[in-house]
Parts: C-alpha cells; sequence; structure tokens
C-alpha cells in the first residue's frame, strides 16, 4: 500500500514537473523572434491616387486592449488626415479634420466616394469623458452611434457635413461600387446590418434596417461586392456556431432595397476580421486571426498560432461559394490589402504588439511583420513570398497606391509613454525579377493612433 501510494505521489510529481517544464520552455522559446526586422534604406519611388485618408483614434494607445490604461494626451482628438496624391516625398502636404472614430474594430470603418469627394467614417465607440484614464476592461469604452460624411474634394480644406446617428455601436461600413448606397455592421439585435442611401450631395438618407440572425453574438464585418450584386460577411468566433464562418446575400434593387441569403455560410475559420474582394470579384480574401484557439482568454493572446489567409471563390453559376486556397500568415493577420491587379496580397500582421509594457520579453511583443503573397488570378490559389519584419505597435492596415507600385502601412504608436503621434510608413512594391517588398526610409507622422486607410484613385 505504501509503495502504490509512493508510485502515485512520484507520477503526480512528475506530471506536474512535465507540466511546468513545458511552460518554461514555451516561454524560453518566446524570447527567440525569428522575424527580422528589414532595413529602411530605400528611396520612395512614388505613391499615386488622388488622395490618401488615415484615420486615428486618440482615445486609447495600443497597449490598452490588455491593460485598459488609455494613456490620453490633452488636446489630442480623433482625427481623420487627408493627404494629396501623387505623394509630394520633399514637402508632403497634410490636412486633418476632427472626426470621432476607434480602433476597436476591424480596419474597415472608413470609405470614400467613387468620385473622391466625399469620405464616410464609422464612429464605432465614442470618446470618454475627460475624467477617465483607466477602465476596467476595454469593452467598457462609451457606445457610439454615428457615421460622419466628410467634403474632401478639396483635400487642403475637408470639412464635416453630416453626421447621422444610425444605431448602436456602427463597427464596419462598406460603399457600393457605384456609391449609392452605405451598408453599415451594428451591434443591435434584429438591426444587425443598416443600409443607407447616398443622396445626391453626398449625404446620407435614412438607412433601412436588417436582421442578420446570425448564431449567437457574433460579430460581422460587411463587404460590398465588385458588381454591386452581393454583400460578404466574415465573422468572428463565436461559442454557439463552434467557430467562424463566412456568410453571402443577394442585393436586390426594387422599390426598396432587398437581401437574400445566397448558398450556405462557410465555416471554416476560427477568427475572421473583415474580407475584401480581388478587383474582378472572383475571389473574397479573408484572414483569420486564431485568436480562439483556446478556452481562455489570456492564452489566446499570448499563445495565439500563426494566422491564415483564406480565398473563397464566388460563382454566380454554382450559386455555393466555396473555399479554393489557405495559406498561413504571420502572426494575428488583422489587416489586408490588394493589389489593383489583383496578383498580390498583403496581410499586416500585428503578432503580439498589443501586449503590456509590464511583460518584459514575449515573442512578437516588439515588432510586426508584413506578409506578401500572390495570387494566381484564375484559381484563387495563394503562395506565399516572404515575411517582412518592422517595428511599432498595433499595425491594422496597409494599401496599395493606384498603380500597385507602394505599400502604406499604418503604425497606431511606439512602445513610449504618452505618445502623441502615430506614422505610415511606405514600401516599395518590386515586380521584377520576383515579386518582394522593399522598405523605405520614408514615413508620414500623423495624430497617434492611425488604424484605418482608404484611397482615392
Amino acid at each position: 500500500m505504501k509503495l502504490l501510494k509512493s508510485k502515485g505521489v512520484r507520477r503526480f510529481l512528475g506530471m506536474i514537473g512535465g507540466f511546468v517544464f513545458a511552460i518554461l520552455g514555451f516561454g524560453l522559446l518566446q524570447l527567440i523572434e525569428p522575424i527580422a526586422i528589414a532595413p529602411a534604406q530605400a528611396t520612395l519611388t512614388q505613391f499615386s491616387g488622388r488622395t490618401l485618408l488615415i484615420a486615428s483614434d486618440a482615445d486609447m494607445v495600443a497597449t490598452a486592449y490588455a491593460d485598459a490604461k488609455l494613456d490620453r494626451v490633452a488636446g489630442i482628438e480623433d482625427t481623420l488626415s487627408i493627404v494629396p496624391l501623387p505623394l509630394n516625398v520633399q514637402n508632403p502636404q497634410l490636412s486633418k479634420v476632427r472626426v470621432s472614430n476607434s480602433v476597436m474594430s476591424f480596419p474597415h470603418i472608413l470609405a470614400v466616394s467613387p468620385n473622391g469627394s466625399k469620405a464616410y467614417v464609422a464612429e464605432v465607440r465614442s470618446r470618454p469623458v475627460d475624467s477617465i484614464e483607466q477602465f476596467n476592461t476595454i469593452d467598457q469604452m462609451p457606445e457610439g452611434k454615428i457615421i460622419s460624411v466628410v467634403d474632401i474634394a478639396n483635400p487642403t480644406q475637408p470639412k464635416v457635413m453630416q453626421t447621422l446617428k444610425v444605431g448602436k455601436n456602427p463597427a464596419h461600413i462598406s460603399l457600393s461600387p457605384d456609391g449609392q448606397f452605405l451598408a453599415i455592421n451594428l451591434a443591435e439585435k434584429g438591426k444587425e446590418l443598416a443600409i443607407a442611401p447616398i443622396q445626391p450631395d453626398g449625404k446620407l438618407a435614412a438607412p433601412t434596417y436588417f436582421a442578420l440572425n446570425f448564431p449567437g453574438s457574433a460579430n460581422s464585418a460587411v463587404t460590398w461586392h465588385p458588381s454591386g450584386k452581393f454583400l460578404a460577411f466574415t465573422t468572428a468566433y463565436d461559442r454557439d456556431a463552434g467557430g467562424a464562418f463566412i456568410a453571402f446575400y443577394q442585393v436586390q434593387r426594387k422599390r426598396d432595397i432587398e437581401i437574400q441569403p445566397y448558398g450556405n455560410p462557410i465555416g471554416v475559420g476560427n477568427h475572421f476580421t473583415m474580407g475584401k474582394f480581388t478587383p474582378d470579384g472572383k475571389f473574397l480574401l479573408v484572414p483569420d486571426l486564431k485568436w480562439r484557439v483556446y478556452g481562455q482568454r489570456q492564452l489566446n493572446f499570448l499563445m495565439n498560432p500563426q494566422g491564415e489567409l483564406l480565398a473563397i471563390q464566388l460563382d454566380e453559376q454554382t450559386r455555393q461559394p466555396q473555399v479554393v486556397s489557405r495559406l498561413k500568415v504571420g502572426l494575428s493577420p488583422e489587416g489586408l490589402a490588394i493589389s489593383p491587379d489583383g496578383t498580390l496580397a498583403a496581410t499586416v500582421n500585428m503578432r503580439r504588439t498589443y501586449l503590456p509594457n509590464w511583460l518584459p520579453a514575449w515573442r512578437g511583443r516588439d515588432r510586426n511583420s508584413l506578409s506578401l503573397v500572390q495570387i494566381e488570378p484564375q484559381s484563387g490559389q495563394l503562395s506565399a513570398i516572404a515575411e517582412y519584419g518592422f517595428e511599432g505597435l498595433l499595425p491594422e492596415d496597409a494599401i496599395f497606391d493606384a498603380d500597385g507600385k507602394s505599400l502604406a502601412v499604418v503604425i497606431y504608436n511606439e512602445r513610449i509613454s504618452s505618445p502623441k503621434t502615430g506614422k505610415v510608413e511606405f514600401w516599395n512594391v518590386v515586380q521584377q525579377p520576383e515579386p518582394k517588398l522593399e522598405r523605405t526610409r520614408f514615413n508620414l507622422e500623423v495624430v497617434r493612433g492611425p488604424h484605418n486607410l482608404a484611397i482615392a484613385r
């Protein structure tokens, strides 16, 4: 009996020791950083288009996601910055207008009219009162309600021309290709989708509301198809659904706009961000953050595996969209850019730069990456080209210029106390002999918290 007890104790202690050893081993591995920092040596060749728009959330720093400490700076407010293009590298021009917006969604809160004269900005969450410096959790940020319409016809003198209350926490928006309707995601039961007509002067008319009836409380991001005939919805993780899924709806424009489910939802993911269609509309590309692999919140963000990029084919003949390719990319790939010719994609991998300052060292805490991906235009097959490291915290978005020869990437802020600025970095896109990115020495300093980009081409 004593021998049995002794063996049982030894077995138990061995299990505990093995567990502790495994945790320590994993922790030590986190000190090894496999992603090299790309040298900023190249000269920016160009950044073309009509205007570049940058949305900045000044209400919180990047690490507030982890500790809910906002680290606010008096006098610095949410801002929409407008940069006339083509970019003048020697003397860049930048105009600013105060517009309420929030990083507490995916980088899908900014849209530009087809003629480049109006910008639409979702508030997501609103400004905390001045006395608030910290919450128990960042989810306590006050509710947002509005969409702002900004006149940018003269990019040197932007003006807010309308703020319209549309519902609780307007999180993501997508403008129809013809500029006639704005689709808006809401966190409101029975009104998860709003579609607002665009009036001739660019202002929003009263929206029509739709119930999406997705299972549980899955958050969603809407994207309009280039034809204007479909809407795609990507969802974050939902416990009731057992993961994340992608759903398509057909849009019918009769006297009133109507939407109907198109095919069956595709349940293949873990924690999707927003989707973007290739310019020809054949494929929807969607990053998967892999933020719900474990059942415990802290583990999800400390030990998340590589993210993934999915390509989904939308075929009007079969009426059932299908996944045609899946590719591993970097850690936490929240942002996505697709080149104008539809042959390249770049995921913006924030890795784990959202981790707080008190955590001294952890893989992904101090550097981000870009994953450059080749898209086969006919089949939608995705193939990895390279992954490039760079510094800064919480880069959420990137965008190609009008010619596809340059890439702009936002950096929310640096890991310093009470940052006042963020920046936009610029990379050259080199096509020959093989596609690659070159990090340039040029960057634009903007109001702290840049998190979403848009371009009028």
